[in-house]
């Protein structure tokens, strides 16, 4: 076994390299990584050093995938070897993880739709937050991996959705996950609830303007930087809008209720995912070699039409 992972070792730079595990230890397994997906959002942020970042390299990216159990430590109760489990991890061949962070998946779940489940858990956390009830108007802005997420749980949510998006095949890839509508532009003073997912500053105006009067605007995606020209008195204050910040991280103020909550909005997630309420493979465009990693950041940064998101197959050079 020779391990290794992505490594991001400045600015705008990808790369492999070998690394070495740690030891076991009680409540622990060692998983062979069958997938794992690029969250190209947060990822070309923090690779690029935008706004709201730390800018601090080495840096190791990725956050969902999943695996298989090859070894377990002592008091490992709940998984066998040869177990297939979703959970938060780096780009990486192999992993030591913590068996209460590991989802056991099942025959219902295949293993290269679940490894984007934690994209999922961060769309279920907006929705949460959004308070949506059964045949309210939303409106979700930028039809992203997180976005079309979140517009299909708002639809399972009982909401009549408009995914909202200046490209036309994204448009057409809502379409393709059960959207009923979808558009470049919508009506303005028209919705109960607005998601906005694209986290470009600009268009937190447009998502105030698309509100109703007493609406409610959660601001799901991460905003790089500062909104200028926003009418707090016309857009928000007048007409009695709610604002939401629905960063994933928010999701409880007790640490260990965090914890739990994290793990419930994921198991909430995969068993949606297995129940098909909410559709996955349409939107993993491509499945790609590790060795590829460098050339498939470039193309996700160049904003290459089509590509939407892409998975490691670690199996590929083993």
């Amino acid at each position: 076994m020779n391990p290794y992972r992505i490594v991001a070792p400045a600015k705008n730079e990808i790369d492999l390299e070998p690394f070495e595990l740690p030891q076991l230890a009680t409540n622990e397994v060692l998983l062979e990584t069958l997938y794992t997906t690029i969250s190209p959002g947060t990822e070309l942020a923090w690779l690029q050093h935008q706004a709201s970042t730390p800018g601090v390299y080495p840096w190791y990216p990725g956050y969902s995938g999943c695996g298989k159990v090859i070894d377990k430590g002592d008091g490992v109760s709940t998984l066998e070897l040869g177990k297939i489990v979703a959970c938060n991890m780096p780009h990486s061949s192999h992993i030591v993880m913590a068996e209460k962070a590991c989802h056991p998946l099942d025959d219902r779940q295949n293993p290269l739709d679940a490894s984007a489940f934690r994209l999922g858990s961060i769309a279920l956390q907006g929705i949460h937050k959004a308070q949506i009830k059964l045949g309210e108007s939303v409106a979700v802005l930028g039809l992203g991996p997180i976005g079309l997420l979140a517009a299909q749980l708002a639809v399972a949510s009982g909401a009549f959705v408009e995914g909202i998006d200046l490209l036309a095949w994204r448009r057409d890839l809502g379409l393709a996950c059960g959207l009923g509508t979808v558009s470049a532009k919508a009506t303005p003073d028209s919705f109960d609830v607005v998601l906005e997912v694209t986290g470009v500053p600009p268009v937190i105006g447009t998502a105030f303007e698309l509100a109703k009067e007493r609406g409610r605007v959660v601001l799901l995606g991460s905003p790089r930087g500062l909104s200028d020209g926003v009418d707090f008195y016309g857009q928000v204050h007048r007409k009695g809008i709610s604002i939401v910040g629905a960063h994933e991280r928010n999701r409880a103020q007790d640490a260990e209720l965090l914890e739990q909550t994290h793990l419930k909005d994921e198991a909430t997630f995969l068993n949606l995912l297995a129940a098909d309420r909410v559709k996955m493979a349409p939107l993993i465009s491509e499945v790609v070699s590790p060795k590829s990693a460098a050339a498939t950041y470039k193309r996700l940064a160049e904003r290459e039409d089509g590509l939407f998101l892409a998975a490691f197959d670690w199996q590929k050079e083993r």
